[in-house]
């Protein structure tokens, strides 16, 4: 299965700002599940830009910097990727997959929540308890968007009961976590969205299975994988500081298709 994907990001600023540095991952991963066919990536205004790729999780940042002031930054990613959904993913099993974030620290909902739901899985393989996990977090959210922010915690979330596909997947991440399944936030695209998605990448039995609580399904087509983490801050796709007292404004245009 061959996939092309475009991805646009602009950092539109309310007045000229200087000193900008950021760092972006617009770039698809190379892994076993997701090969990458080719890439390109165009900045404006025009700079050069530096590339590094980290060991645990595979993420490619890119980094840069602009001095002189502007008032736009466009970031424009385009490429074609092979997917082999069959594949085994080699990438290893870290401790620190096991522990809670700032983001994704159960407190007295998500133990709740989680206490409920296990009572029901003494009789299910581990895939099955991870499924039942992301139909109950996929049930008990509301899709809204404005409804939480990017520092909005699992806990906060979930007592909430609406959010957006990066709540879906820290609160599913917790459940997860306390059941003793190591997992992972991953950022990247999905077919039929105009915008960047989030699911949860989960160790089970012996292998890694890739799940969607946002649309209570497997993330096993259709998808491609931008950046991972411990949870959305460890896999940000744009981090920046900049001079001036300008507002910042992010728009982002994405496809994702099946190459014909």
């Amino acid at each position: 299965m061959k996939l092309r994907y475009l991805l646009r990001t602009e950092f539109l600023f309310s007045e000229p700002v200087g000193s900008h540095v950021f760092h972006l991952r617009p770039l698809a991963l190379q892994t076993d599940v997701q090969r990458v066919v080719a890439e390109s990536v165009e900045v404006s205004p025009k700079i050069a830009l530096s590339c590094v790729e980290d060991r645990v999780y595979g993420n490619r940042t890119l980094t840069g910097r602009i001095d002189s002031p502007h008032d736009l930054l466009a970031v424009t990613s385009r490429g074609e990727i092979e997917i082999f959904p069959k594949a085994q993913d080699r990438q290893q099993v870290q401790p620190y997959f096991l522990m809670p974030t700032d983001l994704t620290r159960p407190a007295s909902h998500i133990g709740a929540f989680f206490s409920a739901i296990e009572s029901e899985t003494r009789s299910m393989s581990a895939q099955e308890k991870a499924l039942l996990f992301m139909h109950r977090v996929h049930a008990v959210f509301k899709y809204t968007p404005g409804a939480t922010q990017t520092s909005t915690t699992a806990e906060a979330a979930l007592a909430k009961g609406e959010g957006v596909c990066q709540d879906y997947a820290h609160v599913l991440i917790a459940l997860l976590r306390l059941a003793g399944v190591p997992a992972l936030y991953v950022a990247g695209l999905a077919l039929g969205t105009g915008v960047t998605h989030a699911w949860v990448r989960a160790h089970i039995d012996g292998r890694w299975t890739e799940l969607d609580p946002t649309h209570d399904r497997l993330a096993d087509r259709g998808y491609l994988t931008l950046a991972r983490g411990c949870d959305f801050a460890e896999a940000a796709l744009e981090r920046g500081v900049f001079l001036g007292a300008a507002e910042q404004r992010i728009r982002t245009q994405a496809q994702l298709n099946v190459e014909e």
